[in-house]
């Protein structure tokens, strides 16, 4: 298998600390995006062998740093997802809807080989809440950006 560039958002929760140990022991060049590098990056740096982890801090609305992010990457994976909103910046909407979507805009202007996007297992069924309404707005936001001619 030819070595990847994958970029992971999301990186030190649970889902994404398996998956970076996953993708460098494979052989992949794995770049981790954080909001907070001294917080982060020690759980991070734990996760992989030396050269195959990168770990970038970045605004995730920073629209500049990710263009230059993805324009450097074969695979994005979002797995950024928030359980209950903290202050105005970090909504559901923001979270689940809107930055999905940048990512997926971006990705797709990029033509990336691959962009995954974990949303939340049968979403599509419950809409009765404001985390639900944001995850699904978010899937589906991702579907049509990669449905569009």
């Amino acid at each position: 298998m030819k070595q990847k560039k994958i970029l992971v958002f999301g990186a030190s929760g649970q889902i994404g600390r398996h998956l970076i140990r996953k993708l460098t022991k494979n052989n992949h060049i794995v770049t981790a995006v954080t909001r907070n590098l001294h917080q982060k990056a020690y759980i991070l740096k734990t996760q992989a062998n030396a050269g195959y982890l990168n770990i970038e801090e970045a605004n995730i609305f920073d629209e500049k740093k990710l263009r230059d992010l993805i324009s450097k990457t074969d695979i994005c994976i979002n797995l950024i997802g928030i359980l209950y909103e903290k202050n105005k910046a970090n909504t559901f909407k923001n979270i689940h809807s809107i930055f999905p979507s940048l990512l997926a805009k971006l990705s797709k202007e990029n033509s990336i080989e691959q962009f995954i996007h974990l949303s939340a297992l049968g979403i599509n069924e419950t809409i009765d809440s404001e985390y639900a309404k944001s995850k699904l707005e978010g899937e589906l936001n991702v579907q049509k950006t990669f449905s569009k001619a």
